[in-house]
């Protein structure tokens, strides 16, 4: 098992600041999708350099462009990335071989997918080794969630 901090901070700054508090007991940093949205790839090689030991996660919800979106995650210092599971399979595929030129990782975000059962055996089939069953903050808002 292991520990995973989600960082849903906006700047690099409070970034290094709450890692930097947490990191001892921790073994994977996530820079959440708003702070690399706000901060920018160049977050990620800074959590990674202040924290090499860590497995940094790039919460990417990579849609498009798979391979080339994740292979320029993985070369800023992600060891991990997602891509989204309602993307095409080609999106997913092209992510998954980026991550097998690199040596890193590459999760399959269920998020807004309706039968995630079925979606998770399908991307497993497409090499996924990591599959995310993820309920996204605006669902969890919902009344009744």
């Amino acid at each position: 098992m292991k520990l995973q901090l989600a960082m849903d901070v906006l700047t690099l700054e409070d970034a290094l600041e709450l890692s930097g508090k947490v990191a001892e007991y921790v073994d994977i940093i996530e820079l959440g999708t708003p702070l690399v949205k706000n901060a920018g790839l160049s977050a990620v090689t800074a959590i990674k350099e202040a924290h090499p030991d860590k497995i940094v996660f790039a919460d990417l919800k990579t849609m498009d462009a798979g391979e080339l979106e994740a292979d320029i995650a993985f070369k800023a210092g992600a060891d991990l990335v997602t891509v989204l599971g309602v993307a095409d399979d080609s999106t997913i595929a092209g992510a998954i071989k980026a991550g097998k030129t690199h040596g890193k990782g590459v999760v399959v975000d269920l998020i807004g997918v309706d039968d995630k059962a079925a979606r998770a055996k399908e991307v497993t089939d497409l090499g996924a080794e990591f599959v995310e069953f993820h309920a996204g903050l605006d669902e969890q808002a919902q009344d009744g969630y």
